[in-house]
């Protein structure tokens, strides 16, 4: 029996399956009435944006990037109160053996926060992963996701952003080539859910393959896996970033290992980040030879990987050893996105092919004979086999160019450049594809009905296939209160962490307060669950 199966496409499952959405550990301490963790004296003097504690301190108190700590002295006694701790690592020169608590809100007077001051430093945090408190941070983090899960199977919908990346429908049409009175399309295909946030793909059954009409794509093709080491596939959402999907054997590498079904399906985990078989996340870099010239979205401070941007299906209605990438961003926004490869084992399908010749370097810019085609910030290739990224282009250069292949320069470029960029798969009489309702289809978001006008697949039973990503794009109130109360109750029924929970001036003791939560949950979730009426 193989201990990694290929199961082609991904389960339906949370988009971001890690995401605490409906509650935090700090609502649910709130609710029990857990308090904020004791200050404790700061180790060495403090700078402008940064306090010190011992490691000691460090490990039983617990601080985290994120969490919101409280700094006061005898110098300062009203302090700061909403510090974010932006950093945590060692301190140096004179502060080396203490631990540097960076932080952003504000700015300290550094003279008011020396040790002779007292200093004080505080996790306002009621749940840490400090070693004070049974009960850690991470642990009611966990719960909370098991809760999640849980709210979502019950009420069969979601709060959160969930992925269904392979759902198969007939198409429901009226009169075929006809429309019928008081219709403007030619037919619908329901979806198995509604609140649909984004579709992904809409693939059309054409009698031999299926043709895309929702979703930029790109299909990698395995030929030969016994002449795959070292082999890398380059991807880049259209911004001049670039990832680097190279072959190997570690977490962030694909695996060529047996035959070219196992190879593209290891190849798609990559991509997909497949907890099942622990693939870390591939980052897009502006510089790729430097890890912190990362791309990070407007209001983030994380870094954006191949999974946030892009969806991989293996050997599933596409021919065995063959993967489909598709762009997560709408229709004609992921023709933007450029992929190349450096071995020639690797066939690139279902793209834009773009060639152009190399005529002159100038520090930056790669002067060619015509950019016609390409995108306008992506990756290319040259003969060679060195690839580069740029962030822009003229009509006959690309410009911000940056190397991409180890251990070669701008210098090395030369002869034809190569390029592949997405497609959307066209067939209908809409100009320019897009959606909408007098384009080639269009949707009802809040229902779940995907509506065609011009292109439609044949008269089948699962002549469609879908990817989309559905859930409510608010989290209720109530679905708050729900989640919140349903953790707590996880934790108070753990004995050993029910010393942290207080029970109250009116002496309600912890089993009343378990079934009065419960009840407050049996007379609010069932407004929630989501019925399927057959007519």
């Amino acid at each position: 029996m193989p201990v990694v199966f290929s199961p082609g496409e991904p389960e339906t499952r949370p988009l971001d399956p890690s995401a605490v959405a409906y509650t935090t550990a700090q609502r649910v301490a709130d609710l029990l009435d857990i308090g904020p963790q004791d200050a404790i004296l700061m180790s060495a003097d403090a700078d402008t944006d940064a306090v010190y504690v011992t490691g000691n301190e460090y490990r039983q108190v617990g601080f985290s990037v994120g969490d919101k700590i409280r700094v006061y002295s005898d110098a300062d006694p009203l302090g700061e109160e909403e510090l974010t701790i932006t950093a945590i690592g060692k301190g140096t020169g004179g502060k080396s053996g203490h631990v540097k608590i960076t932080f952003s809100g504000a700015t300290l007077t550094a003279s008011d926060y020396q040790v002779a001051d007292n200093g004080y430093v505080q996790n306002k945090a009621s749940f840490t992963n400090g070693r004070v408190r049974g009960m850690t941070k991470a642990k009611v983090e966990h719960v909370i996701l098991k809760m999640q899960d849980r709210i979502d199977n019950m009420t069969r919908n979601a709060w959160r952003p969930y992925l269904v990346s392979a759902e198969y429908i007939n198409f429901d049409t009226y009169k075929p080539y006809r429309r019928r009175y008081y219709t403007d399309y030619v037919g619908t295909a329901p979806l198995l859910f509604r609140n649909i946030q984004q579709m992904l793909r809409i693939e059309l059954w054409q009698g031999d393959d299926y043709r895309e009409i929702c979703g930029a794509e790109a299909r990698i093709k395995i030929n030969d896996v016994s002449n795959l080491s070292s082999a890398s596939i380059f991807l880049s959402p259209g911004n001049g970033s670039v990832a680097t999907l190279a072959q190997g054997t570690g977490a962030g590498q694909w695996r060529d290992d047996f035959d070219a079904t196992t190879v593209a399906q290891n190849l798609a985990d990559l991509i997909n980040k497949e907890d099942r078989v622990d693939k870390a996340a591939v980052n897009f870099l502006f510089t790729p030879t430097d890890a912190t010239t990362t791309f990070t979205l407007e209001g983030s401070t994380n870094a954006v990987a191949v999974h946030n941007e892009f969806l991989a299906s293996a050997n599933s209605d596409y021919g065995t050893g063959v993967v489909k990438v598709t762009s997560m961003r709408p229709v004609k926004a992921g023709e933007v996105c450029s992929i190349v490869t450096t071995s020639s084992d690797i066939e690139l399908d279902q793209v834009q092919n773009n060639s152009t010749t190399f005529t002159s370097l100038d520090s930056t810019t790669i002067n060619v004979a015509s950019t016609t085609g390409f995108v306008n910030a992506g990756v290319a290739i040259d003969a060679s086999g060195d690839v580069f990224c740029y962030t822009g282009k003229t009509a006959t250069s690309f410009t911000g160019c940056t190397i991409v292949s180890a251990g070669r320069a701008l210098s090395d470029i030369a002869g034809t450049i190569t390029q592949q960029s997405f497609l959307v798969d066209l067939q209908g009489g809409s100009g320019s594809g897009d959606v909408g309702r007098l384009r080639d289809w269009w949707i009802d978001h809040e229902l779940g009905i995907v509506y065609f006008n011009n292109s439609y697949p044949f008269f089948e039973f699962n002549a469609i296939k879908v990817a989309y990503i559905y859930g409510e794009r608010y989290v209720e109130k109530a679905i708050e209160d729900i989640c919140t109360k349903m953790v707590a109750i996880e934790l108070l029924l753990a004995d050993d962490r029910s010393v942290l929970i207080p029970e109250g001036t009116q002496n309600i003791d912890l089993a009343s307060k378990v079934q009065l939560y419960q009840a407050e949950i049996e007379r609010t979730l069932p407004k929630y669950i989501e019925m399927v009426v057959f007519e």
